[in-house]
């Protein structure tokens, strides 16, 4: 599966998609992490605080694009 992200909300889906897919819950994924749920629920909705859009903003000012690419999931993220 690959997808483009252009946005702090298009990494949170991407996050949230993979861990749904790998039936990970929030809780034991934050655990792995050593962050809190809230943390890795606020990145996953995009409100994520290391993660803002004026980065994303500077990248494409830059020409810069970023695509992921994840191995084992073929069908792409629901926006």
């Amino acid at each position: 599966m690959r997808a483009q992200i252009s946005s702090a909300a298009d990494m949170g889906r991407l996050v949230r998609y993979v861990r749904n897919h790998h039936g990970v819950s929030q809780r034991d994924l934050a655990q792995r992490l050593g962050v809190t749920q809230r943390w890795l629920s606020e990145l996953e909705s995009g409100k994520g605080k290391q993660l803002n859009d004026r980065y994303f903003r500077v990248l494409t000012a830059l020409g810069v694009r970023l695509d992921a690419e994840v191995h084992g999931i073929d069908e792409p993220p629901a926006s």
